[in-house]
């Protein structure tokens, strides 16, 4: 199958590219480089260095390759990046995706959307925790949160307009190696390079504050489940696990074997309080379920770091 990765020299896309060609498939990138590596390609794909904001070109790139099927990663996913510029993070997370479904709908291919599920529902009380799939989202926290939803209610509409078929799937905190460490978003990513560097991190917050982290390569394994699904769907993918930003700390202390105490600062501007996600319905629709504890992720994390 001819399968298309926008976003894909980046953190969670380049490992889709890899698995997409382990299993056989034809696989072209079209990434514009603003976060994403060259490095992150694999020898084996078809490249197009195009900005999801440039619908023509966006449109020449998917007659031209004639995808299947598109894995839409391409996008700005920083919070506090959103926060501070919330007019290009609309342009990116919002044109982007009309842009990617009017050249889906060209050619029929089917859209596996790379969404948020910590910030898609914003600020939830502990009480609701884990957080199910059609949760009411009334107390949104961030323009990025907001612009990832708002991206995925216009995949519906093209869904029920036109047919196109499609999968959301909406993330938890993505976790391992090749996430860049020298961004804003990444916590076990931003911690390890600072460590390893000889830096203290800074915890943004008393350490409180609690995530729900899913490793790479479960969530690899989802993108796989949802191009073989067959029904129009939305789902979490996520552990249901809720980790500290200390145990984070705490965790990557004790794998790096460092006597280390971490620095305090101010909480982010858009940061959510605590947030953990239900996997339930991937699982019982998918079949699919995270299966790498957060303890090995972080040494499979570490051992990526330690060898670039």
């Amino acid at each position: 199958m001819k399968t298309l990765i926008t976003g894909g020299a980046g953190f969670i896309g380049s490992h889709i590219q890899d698995k997409l060609l382990e299993l056989g498939h034809e696989v072209a990138i079209l990434d514009n480089l603003r976060s994403g590596k060259l490095d992150n390609l694999n020898s084996k794909s078809k490249f197009y260095e195009v900005d999801v904001r440039n619908k023509d070109a966006v449109i020449k790139t998917v007659e031209e390759f004639h995808p299947s099927a598109i894995f839409h990663l391409a996008a700005q996913n920083e919070v506090p990046y959103s926060m501070e510029h919330p007019d290009e993070d609309h342009d990116i997370n919002i044109e982007g995706m009309i842009n990617v479904l009017d050249a889906a709908k060209l050619v029929g291919a089917k859209i596996i959307y790379s969404n948020t599920g910590g910030a898609y529902y914003g600020d939830v009380e502990e009480k609701d925790l884990p957080v199910v799939e059609d949760f009411p989202v009334t107390k949104p926290s961030s323009f990025y949160g907001v612009s990832k939803a708002c991206a995925e209610n216009y995949l519906k509409l093209y869904g029920n307009l036109f047919g196109l078929k499609w999968v959301s799937l909406r993330y938890a905190n993505v976790f391992g190696p090749r996430q860049d460490g020298n961004r804003e978003a990444g916590i076990v990513a931003v911690f390890t390079s600072k460590m390893l560097r000889g830096e203290t991190p800074t915890i943004n917050g008393d350490g409180s504050h609690t995530r729900d982290y899913v490793y790479v390569g479960d969530v690899v394994d989802a993108n796989i489940a949802a191009l073989n699904y067959q029904e129009n769907d939305y789902f979490n993918i996520a552990t249901g696990v809720g980790t500290s930003n200390q145990k984070v700390f705490d965790v990557l202390v004790s794998a790096l074997g460092m006597d280390l105490k971490a620095n305090y600062g101010a909480n982010r501007p858009g940061d959510t309080l605590h947030n953990r996600l239900s996997p339930q319905k991937a699982f019982d629709k998918m079949r699919w379920k995270a299966n790498v504890a957060f303890e090995d992720g972080v040494r499979q994390t570490i051992e990526y770091y330690k060898s670039n």
